[in-house]
């Protein structure tokens, strides 16, 4: 139940009959006093329990709680590109580009947290007066000017008062548009509502019960704040969801993009210390650093086994609206860890091209006969964080995904990775930015080649191409290879299962054409061959997954698409580089869809499927199929 607010300001009284009158600074930028005052941050007491409360509020606004402010000053508008480039001269390169705002007095953009950050340095120094971002409790205390509704207008957002996706006239905005177009709130402050989304300077993190006086938000974390929204059309959710006063977005810190900038505050740092860094969620937690064990089932005599059959993969709860959801769970990514526990990772939504989309895990302990329940793996708050990919080099786990803002499109590409098994992760860094020529969507495989370089391939954005992505010095920087698949195949052709030869040359199964298209590089992704497999193409719903086994072998997962096996998921195995197959046989159908594999230190090989769907085997087990059969 939505809680009422407790008084922050009474609009009433003579000092807010109006808004107080700004004073300009230097650069131009007018600063307005906020003062001090007391309200309810946030909107709940727990998460949503139905579709129609989740439409209505996220589940990390919860619980709301009293907050203590002191005053301050505020930015009237947003930093615009001309004071910006009174710091940075550079940055005016950058006006109009890849959809960027291009006018002196509109709000500046493609500004990293840290950009942000050293222009309050900056301006402190300039103007001998303490300048930073706001706090997130600033910026929500200010937003809201002592209302307790939606929106400073009301329930409703009005155009007249919005920067939302579309102007006054209903007509589709195509950018943001000069600060100050619309009226401002009770505290004389303008756009806050839509236009371009602020940085602030919190960690994002989960909110504590009780009151609070100046919070500074978490020690520590992976997002930071973003507030305020932007002219964005969410396509399939409400464009002003977003934009509430209490609703809550982040951005990693280095993620630069066409929608977001900032608004700066004076005044002196709180005196409060930040929260503890969030407590790890289940799939990190109780992590063993012992080596994962070399012996296994019998090598010699066929082995598998359906988690399935005895209700013994993750579950995910029916009733959860987020952060992971029950409505929508799919894709898969799995990792055999160092210490022999199985990871795997699949996102969890209510629409896939929906801003809430994140990333669970669930993982299976070394003994363990029994997946643990699913658990939040990776999220940024109204951010689709699509397509997880997990590799292990050595020690090393890497988890790769995308970072979209349209639907999965307008995609960064983002990388971190761990030395301890998944336990604790780097803090991601974008490797491939959304607005690079060569930009890039969904990951979907990922070897580590013979020479040690990383190698990734993901699809195009929009579906326009298919690329790999090459690290040589182990994720420090990336190269987009000239080869473009989906041109070699000369049909729409997406999501490339990659694995690599013993000749170093590249194979790649695609989802598309029928049969299903099967894509040879010999220098590494710049140019392709195409040739037909023998398997069925397969559609919609369904990815491929290759691995190299211990042996040497090429394993293939894919769809049956042509019941050449009888329909469902079939592994099949090669023994010469992809030029016949001489095994192949049957999974149980329950193993479907976005799929993955692994192989762990005892040999037993791990097939996943997108929706929680698990089984084992080993390479005895697939040798019983016999060769795979011609097409009818």
């Amino acid at each position: 139940m939505i809680r009422a607010s407790l008084l922050a300001v009474v609009l009433a009284s003579p000092a807010l009959a109006e808004p107080p009158k700004p004073v300009v600074n230097t650069t131009g930028l007018a600063m307005v006093p906020i003062p001090a005052g007391t309200f309810t941050m946030g909107t709940a007491d727990g998460p949503p329990k139905n579709r129609l409360e989740w439409m209505a509020r996220d589940e990390d606004e919860s619980p709301a709680h009293e907050v203590a402010v002191s005053a301050f000053r505020m930015s009237v508008h947003e930093v615009t590109n001309a004071q910006f480039e009174t710091f940075d001269p550079k940055r005016k390169e950058l006006r109009g580009k890849f959809g960027g705002t291009a006018a002196d007095d509109e709000p500046v953009v493609f500004v990293t947290h840290a950009d942000a950050v050293n222009f309050c340095a900056w301006l402190t120094k300039q103007e001998g007066k303490p300048y930073r971002l706001p706090t997130e409790a600033e910026w929500e205390y200010a937003c809201r000017a002592g209302t307790t509704t939606a929106f400073h207008t009301g329930d409703k957002l009005l155009w007249a008062n919005a920067n939302l996706g579309r102007d006054e006239t209903g007509k589709k905005r195509a950018g943001a548009v000069k600060v100050g177009s619309h009226k401002a709130n009770a505290f004389g402050l303008f756009d806050l509502h839509g236009n371009v989304a602020e940085w602030c300077h919190d960690w994002y993190g989960p909110y504590d019960a009780g009151k609070q006086t100046d919070p500074v938000g978490r020690a520590g974390g992976y997002a930071r704040v973003v507030r305020g929204w932007s002219w964005l059309d969410t396509g399939s959710q409400s464009v002003t969801r977003f934009a509430r006063s209490a609703n809550r977005s982040g951005l990693l810190p280095d993620d630069a993009n066409k929608y977001t900038g900032f608004r700066v505050v004076m005044g002196e740092w709180p005196k409060s210390k930040p929260l503890p860094a969030a407590e790890p969620p289940l799939n990190r937690k109780d992590v063993k650093q012992t080596p994962a064990p070399k012996t296994g089932p019998d090598a010699a005599k066929p082995y598998f086994v359906n988690y399935a059959t005895d209700k013994k993969n993750p579950v995910m709860p029916a009733d959860a609206w987020g952060p992971i959801f029950g409505n929508h769970n799919h894709f898969s990514a799995a990792c055999v860890c160092p210490n022999g526990d199985v990871l795997a990772v699949w996102y969890t939504c209510v629409g896939e091209r929906d801003r809430q989309l994140a990333q669970a895990a669930s993982r299976l302990r070394v003994g363990a006969d029994k997946w643990d329940a699913p658990s939040l793996f990776f999220a940024v708050p109204d951010v689709n964080c699509h397509a997880p990919v997990l590799l292990r080099d050595g020690q090393r786990i890497y988890h790769f995904c995308t970072q979209s803002l349209h639907g999965w499109d307008y995609a960064s590409n983002v990388m971190r990775y761990s030395d301890d098994s998944g336990a604790t992760w780097s803090q991601p860094t974008v490797i491939l930015p959304r607005q690079d020529k060569d930009a890039l969507s969904q990951p979907c495989t990922a070897f580590v080649a013979s020479d040690g370089a990383l190698v990734l391939a993901c699809d195009g954005d929009e579906h326009k191409d298919e690329k790999l992505l090459v690290s040589k010095d182990k994720g420090k920087t990336w190269a987009v290879a000239k080869g473009d698949m989906i041109k070699a195949v000369g049909k729409y052709a997406i999501h490339p299962a990659i694995v690599e030869r013993d000749d170093k040359a590249i194979l790649c199964f695609l989802r598309g054409p029928d049969p299903m298209p099967l894509a040879v590089s010999k220098d590494r992704g710049d140019t392709w061959e195409v040739t037909a497999s023998p398997f069925g193409g397969i559609g919609s719903g369904n990815k491929s997954a290759a691995l190299k086994l211990h042996s040497g072998a090429i394993l293939l997962l894919t769809q049956d698409s042509k019941k050449q096996l009888g329909g469902g998921s079939l592994v099949a195995l090669s023994l010469d580089g992809g030029k016949t197959w001489p095994h192949a046989r049957k999974v149980d159908a329950t193993v479907q869809g976005y799929m993955s594999v692994d192989q762990a230190a005892d040999g037993t090989i791990y097939l996943i499927g997108s929706r929680m769907q698990y089984a084992a085997c080993n390479e005895a087990w697939v040798k019983e199929g016999k060769p795979f059969p011609e097409r009818k």
